[in-house]
């Protein structure tokens, strides 16, 4: 083989390499989105739930409580407490997880594991809506077995 050719080959081997992908390791184009656009773990900055025409705004008081959200590429988990320990006034603890599905606006959570055990095995539809590096979480929680009918609308700040 001349040198012309051995150029030639040692410049089209990285093209060949790279332009030959494993099936495998290709990702959808949702998959991608999601893993672009919701992995991560978010803090809970503002919490409206709205029951028929009421609405209670409770704003998360960092320095008694906190919430955080975090997604990875099917799951998700949550955890709200009070920085007490549980010995304060208003102690709580209140954990839950699942796999979900996105499409890139509509949110389906399915919550496997719940520190409130009635609420396991349920499924909650959600829109999710991204400015910047907030999400806003809408949607309704309807559990007409333990009285639950209300609309939430969630903000979370992405902290990585």
């Amino acid at each position: 083989m001349n040198l012309k050719h051995q150029i030639l080959l040692i410049a089209a081997l990285p093209c060949i390499v790279f332009s030959c992908n494993n099936a495998g390791e290709k990702k959808t184009e949702h998959e991608t989105a999601k893993n672009n656009t919701l992995s991560g773990t978010y803090r809970l900055l503002e919490a409206k739930t709205i029951k028929e025409k009421d609405t209670v705004t409770a704003f998360t008081d960092t320095a008694k409580t906190e919430m955080f959200k975090m997604f990875n590429d099917d799951h998700f988990s949550f955890f709200n407490h009070d920085k007490e320990m549980g010995k304060g006034k208003e102690p709580h603890f209140i954990a839950g997880g699942g796999t979900y599905s996105f499409d890139g606006k509509k949110y389906q959570e399915r919550l496997q594991y719940c520190s409130l055990r009635d609420w396991e095995s349920k499924k909650f539809d959600f829109e999710l809506e991204f400015k910047g590096d907030t999400l806003i979480q809408r949607g309704e929680e309807n559990l007409p077995e333990l009285g639950v009918k209300h609309t939430i609308i969630e903000t979370y700040l992405k902290i990585k």
